[in-house]
């Protein structure tokens, strides 16, 4: 048995999922790059989870269906083009991108149904158990809805769930100290949140592919030309990255400021002037 006959029982099924696959393709043909794309969606479900949805029925599994047989597809289809070449059958460079950017986006948003409709059953203790599930319990943005709610991700629970591990890195860098000295400061607390959103956006910029982006965000770099520069896409990302770092940087000196003189009770100069309403008053030396 090859590895998309545990979820399609024909080509035929699989094609529903992928209309653009071949109609005389076979699962032996697509084999190798469906392996690939099992050890993907493993990796972020586990093993367990994925062996424990593959004999149900319903929405749940159907989402795995679309994630596994459009990954496979992105996957197979350089090879796909290879094979037209040689055939001399022409397929253009912006139509491979455009046909490789589609399968992707199926499949980020069919593991995006999975993972939310995981997150909301109950019939799947197992995935209760797994390493980010239980890394998420030490981070101070724990949903997918509290992290829409600081940076717009199209409340999207994959991207969410990607970036768990850069949650963890944002925190370790420095920013789990602000959280400690801001205890019980509601006002300052909300600040931090969308400063920890805002990093987080910032190093996953530097570290995932655009196409994984929710599209909110992916939208700030698409490209109406007709020809897409890979160098000036990541430009404009790794600019955005430096712009959200520099924010996130300049909002916490202004937090800085807020707990130092909270827990001082001084004044500080630099962010206080004088107001009618302010019965100190500041005169210069």
């Amino acid at each position: 048995m090859t590895i998309l006959q545990e979820l399609f029982p024909t080509v035929s099924e699989f094609r529903k999922y992928v209309p653009y696959a071949e109609s005389n393709i076979t699962f032996d043909q697509l084999n190798s790059s469906a392996i690939s794309a099992k050890k993907q969606i493993v990796i972020i479900l586990t093993k367990k989870v994925y062996s424990e949805i593959v004999p149900t029925d319903g929405e749940l599994k159907d989402a795995l269906c679309m994630a596994m047989a459009n990954l496979t597809m992105a996957k197979q289809l350089i090879f796909d083009i290879v094979s037209k070449r040689k055939d001399d059958v022409d397929i253009y460079k912006h139509e491979q991108e455009t046909m490789r950017r589609s399968f992707i986006e199926n499949y980020y948003n069919a593991m995006d149904t999975a993972i939310q409709l995981l997150d909301t059953e109950e019939n799947f203790p197992s995935w209760k158990e797994t390493r980010y599930k239980k890394l998420l319990d030490g981070l101070k943005i724990q949903s997918t809805e509290d992290f829409d709610m600081l940076y717009s991700i199209d409340l999207s629970y994959l991207f969410f769930f990607r970036a768990i591990p850069i949650q963890k890195e944002a925190l370790d860098d420095g920013l789990s100290g602000y959280f400690e000295r801001a205890e019980n400061k509601a006002d300052i607390l909300r600040m931090l949140h969308r400063c920890l959103a805002k990093q987080t956006i910032a190093i996953a910029l530097r570290r995932f592919d655009i196409i994984e982006f929710p599209p909110t965000i992916r939208s700030l770099f698409d490209d109406s030309k007709a020809s897409r520069s890979g160098k000036d896409e990541q430009e404009r990302m790794l600019a955005l990255a430096a712009s959200l770092a520099n924010e996130v940087k300049q909002e916490l000196v202004n937090i800085d400021l807020l707990l130092t003189s909270d827990s001082s009770g001084s004044v500080d100069t630099n962010t206080s002037f004088n107001r009618p309403d302010d019965l100190i008053m500041l005169m210069p030396c």
